[in-house]
């Protein structure tokens, strides 16, 4: 196969196929499996002129590597990703802008579940590292529910160089923090064009990442109990800053 992935999940494939931000080469299906929602895959495939072949349950855990594939696997190309600058260039200039910054986040069901939470809740897109991080890999359009294969995602080379740029175009950078140096999430002053920035899940945000801030922010909660994780933090700051008034 002339692949370089192998997306899996009735959710992601389909978003693949509608969307289109991959080249698709072929849809495989379990041999047994012929849901309503499996037929749809299979139209939307036939309407593009893409292969459908039928495979065994057991061939298709192989060659995901997931048993999360629920008898669905789409053989694609890389995920188109956006650029920074024309990004910008296409952003609108009214309303309430959020872009959600990754900092070295490891865990691809963390960067999945962030994605998943900022393409639902309005934000305008993620910005990830294309080293140090989580790839943009099958587990993550699965842990995205397929907002993966829609949401925009900016991949750059360094975060710190990134938030400089992003000030010089009048966005806010908040940083997420538990220490005593951070205010209240509700206390951080709103505005229309903000960056949230999420730390790795074991070291927070980097000390230059922290520098690059303007505001540090955290969420309080039951001392009693460990921080929240990332994907949950971020759900909570996200719908803040994008809905509050």
């Amino acid at each position: 196969m002339n692949d370089k992935t192998l997306l899996y999940g009735i959710a992601p494939v389909q978003q693949c196929l509608i969307y289109g931000k991959r080249e698709c080469y072929k849809l495989l299906l379990k041999d047994s499996n012929s849901s309503p929602r499996v037929k749809k895959l299979v139209q939307l495939a036939q309407a593009q002129g893409i292969p459908v072949k039928r495979i065994e349950g057991g061939e298709m855990a192989t060659l995901t590597g997931s048993k999360l594939h629920q008898g669905v696997a789409l053989s694609c190309s890389d995920l188109k990703v956006h650029d920074l600058d024309e990004f910008l260039e296409g952003m609108p200039r009214d309303g309430r802008q959020l872009l959600i910054a990754m900092d070295q986040i490891e865990d691809p069901q963390n960067l999945g579940a962030v994605i998943r939470s900022a393409a639902f809740l309005g934000a305008a897109g993620l910005i990830s590292l294309k080293k140090n991080s989580a790839p943009l890999s099958a587990a993550v359009s699965k842990a995205s529910a397929g907002a993966l294969e829609h949401f925009p995602v900016i991949e750059v080379v360094n975060l710190s160089e990134t938030l400089q740029r992003l000030k010089k175009e009048a966005f806010s950078i908040v940083g997420a923090a538990g220490d005593e140096e951070a205010i209240l999430f509700q206390e951080v002053p709103l505005a229309d064009r903000m960056v949230l920035v999420m730390g790795n899940e074991g070291q927070g945000l980097r000390n230059l990442t922290r520098k690059r801030c303007d505001y540090l922010i955290r969420i309080s909660g039951n001392e009693t109990v460990e921080s929240l994780n990332v994907s949950a933090a971020a759900a909570i700051l996200i719908h803040h800053l994008v809905s509050s008034d």
